[in-house]
């Protein structure tokens, strides 16, 4: 998936700040009328840091902290609104509040969901229509983060292109505050504390019965005026033993806002890419508003100019130059979170800041930060597929429509939405208007997941046909020398799967046998009590299983799988692996090490690595047994070439491997694969090393789509598809206890790799092998294995 990790784009910020203000200030007491002028000019830095940013133009890098200043602001200010309701009234009335936020929110929401899923329709590839309707499906619902975190950690969304609703992961974690937080604050109000009045009658007639009359009336004189002479840890405490509403408020919000701090620090560390997304990794920032607005923190007025200044200066800098690649929201989100903390609670409207923050751009921008934010997202997805133009003019041109977009949203849209005879409906109906239009506007997915449902039965039943009437040309059959079989399949005949439905042929096992964080999950498939056989690796090791489920059940085999998307099988440090990933590859491998050593031993074990993805090795991990990788070394194979002769006299050496040259990098490589293999070779185990697949890159189903009665155009060089050194299949060529299988002939043929061969469509994304095709590669996988076999070790 793109623009999920620090290795590609950032995702699109939030700026669905909105409040309670029709003025899109929010509902904060500073003033008479609720405006704040510095809450508003908050908006509209924000909203230009996060357009800037997704401009492309290299500043600002860190323009992604636009989120945390509206989440902070949306803390403030909605926790004012909510605890002046229950001051007010006791209570709060939740219906009216949802409407509220569905009257402001929603309208503009669908307009640009409608507007961008139509765009999308008919710019972006077929290939990616089944991801365009599942995002734009989560967007209405409010739950894109949830969707994004999911993507984030599936190794099979890799590559995948953006799409213009993943903007909408922020507004998901907004919407979801709003319907949490004034749950939490009514647990406070009328749950955990105790009520004025009833309550506190009933324990001082308590107490006048147990302690008499004269205790009753001081605590009575106490609880009228707590404050007269009482100091502030002594009227604290008063307040708590009183359990007052606001004070058990403002401190389960704490609680909270602490929790969710430490959750952001150790979820950023361990798992970064879906910590960015979820909801408890960025309570507290909503939390910090909240407690601004609980206890009416502000700055000393001789202090709120430069406080305020300091606040503007820290989060504008924090924008420009905050590295994108910093693990986030984590201990760095604390920067802008403080920054625009300082600035609402320094309060300060005079002066140099005050005469900035009400110029007029400054104000339209704070008015169209919620649609502005809406529409630059699609607009600079989708404009880029519609024409070709140079940075500067793109980035010009997706700034100016996205701004006559926003405008014209606010003016038809939005602003209608907040007259006052909209505010007058009933909250059922609005909330009934509101919940009939999200579901209108489902409809689009929903008849498309149909669709593909249907195609995928299609599929089925197509590769039902051609396996039973066609075995011998059907898959990989059709590429062997003496199958006398057209490569492409029969022409008369479609391919299967489709290209809408390629990403989901896939098997069962991917969702089941996936580790999704450090402890590995083994899964066995085959014969139970039969020959012990494991794979373990990343997902390219994975979607050989559809092949090997095939063998397991010819040969009586009892598979285990130990895989995780991202991991190989090794203890190598790459240098294009950043540390939260090496260090969980790292935890997982040490795991399935541990695993493996409690276990009997394995007959086979297969592993298979992406060698286009991580660079250059740089080094072992901590704790690789150096020794074992040298034991496994199994000389310099008369056959092996020089680069391998060479990597082999390194590893066997005491020197330290050079990075900076081949040999050195291939001596690293090998050292590392070694020392994950060994243990397994020293228990009688032999590693068969699969080479990796051909990297064709995305494009091959566009070019279906654009081809369909000549596939055979869809083809890549060999030359490109295997540009980067595999070096798991060239250590385990040159190790003993392990063989090197390839299964090149069974993908490419004649210096070319189809996409298409024998009617089946050979890869379901720019990597991985579909399930279908993978399925046919089992009996060339069986002759290698056999082959491999044969051959005496080194």
């Amino acid at each position: 998936m793109d623009e999920t990790t620090r290795r590609r784009p950032r995702p699109a910020s939030s700026v669905a700040g909105r409040s309670d203000s029709a003025s899109a200030a929010g509902a904060d007491t500073g003033t008479r009328s609720g405006f704040r002028a510095d809450v508003h000019a908050i908006r509209a830095l924000a909203v230009v840091l996060v357009v800037a940013y997704h401009l492309h133009l290299g500043l600002p890098t860190g323009g992604f902290v636009g989120v945390d200043a509206f989440f902070v602001v949306s803390g403030f200010l909605i926790t004012g609104h909510l605890v002046r309701e229950l001051r007010r009234d006791g209570r709060v009335d939740l219906p009216a509040f949802w409407a509220r936020r569905a009257r402001r929110l929603v309208p503009s929401a669908l307009v640009v969901i409608v507007a961008a899923g139509a765009v999308g329709l008919a710019v972006i590839p077929r290939e990616d229509w089944p991801r365009l309707g599942a995002e734009l499906a989560a967007s209405v619902a409010y739950v894109e983060n949830w969707f994004l975190a999911g993507a984030s950690v599936d190794y099979l969304a890799a590559g995948a292109s953006a799409t213009p609703f993943q903007h909408f992961w922020s507004l998901g974690v907004e919407e979801q505050f709003y319907l949490v937080w004034p749950l939490l604050l009514l647990l406070a109000w009328r749950v955990l504390a105790r009520r004025p009045g009833r309550s506190s009658r009933r324990e001082r007639a308590a107490r006048s019965e147990t302690d008499g009359p004269a205790a009753a009336a001081a605590d009575a004189a106490v609880a009228a005026s707590p404050s007269i002479s009482t100091p502030v840890a002594g009227r604290l405490l008063d307040r708590l033993r009183r359990r007052d509403p606001l004070l058990i408020a403002t401190l389960l919000v704490a609680l909270v806002t602490a929790a969710s701090l430490a959750a952001s620090l150790v979820l950023t560390a361990t798992n970064p890419e879906p910590a960015y997304f979820w909801p408890h990794t960025r309570a507290w920032e909503f939390g910090a508003g909240a407690l601004l607005a609980l206890t009416g923190a502000r700055l000393p007025r001789r202090l709120a100019v430069p406080g305020a200044l300091l606040g503007w200066a820290a989060l504008l800098a924090t924008g420009l130059l905050l590295p994108a690649s910093i693990p986030y929201p984590g201990i760095a989100a604390a920067l802008p979170v403080a920054a625009t903390v300082l600035v609402i609670a320094a309060r300060s409207e005079s002066g140099v800041v005050g005469r900035v923050i009400r110029l007029a751009p400054v104000r339209a921008l704070g008015t169209l930060s919620y649609t502005l934010y809406l529409w630059h997202w699609p607009i600079g997805v989708l404009l880029p597929k519609m024409i070709e133009l140079p940075v500067w003019a793109e980035a010009t041109l997706v700034a100016a429509l996205s701004l006559g977009l926003a405008a014209l949203t606010h003016l038809l849209v939005e602003k209608p939405g907040l007259s006052p005879r909209m505010r007058r409906l009933r909250p059922r109906v609005v909330l009934g208007a509101t919940a009939g239009a999200m579901v209108l506007v489902l409809a689009a997915p929903g008849a498309g997941w149909a669709a593909i449902a249907n195609q995928r039965a299609d599929d089925a039943r197509l590769a039902t046909q051609l396996a039973d009437g066609h075995a011998d040309c059907f898959g990989a059959a059709a590429i062997a020398d003496s199958a006398g079989c057209d490569l492409n399949g029969d022409p008369a005949l479609a391919f299967t799967p489709s290209t809408t439905t390629a990403e989901y042929d896939i098997s069962s096992t991917w969702d089941e046998c996936q580790a999704r964080d450090d402890a590995p999950v083994s899964c066995v498939i085959g014969q139970r009590g039969g020959t012990r056989v494991a794979l373990i690796g990343d997902s390219h090791a994975h979607h050989w299983e559809s092949a090997l489920s095939r063998l397991a059940e010819q040969r009586g085999w009892e598979l285990h799988l130990f895989v995780k998307g991202g991991c190989e099988f090794s203890a190598i440090e790459w240098s294009d692996v950043d540390e939260p990933t090496q260090a969980r590859c790292e935890r997982w491998n040490q795991r399935v090490d541990a695993a493996l050593a409690d276990q009997d031993p394995y007959e086979l074990v297969f592993t298979s690595s992406r060698a286009d993805l991580r660079g250059q090795p740089t080094g072992l991990t901590e704790g690789a047994d150096a020794g074992a990788a040298r034991a496994g070394d199994a000389g310099a194979d008369p056959d092996s070439s020089p680069d391998e002769a060479d990597a082999d006299s390194a590893s066997n050496s005491d020197a330290t491997p050079d990075p900076a040259t081949e040999a050195g990098r291939a001596a690293i490589a090998a050292a590392g694969y070694r020392a994950a293999w060994q243990p397994l070779i020293d228990r009688g185990t032999t590693v068969l090393g699969i080479r990796d697949t051909p990297a064709v890159g995305t494009g091959n189903r566009a070019c279906l789509d654009a081809n369909p009665d000549d596939v055979g155009t869809c083809e890549i060089s060999a030359d490109r598809a295997f540009a980067s050194t595999d070096r798991l299949a060239a250590t385990a060529a040159s190790t003993a206890g392990a063989r090197e299988l390839d299964l090149t002939s069974s993908l490419c043929r004649d210096d070319s790799c189809p996409a298409v061969i024998g009617n089946v469509l050979v890869f379901r994304d720019s990597q991985h092998l579909t399930a279908t095709y993978s399925r046919t590669l089992a009996p060339a996988l069986g002759r290698a294995v056999d082959a491999a076999l044969a051959t005496p070790g080194s």
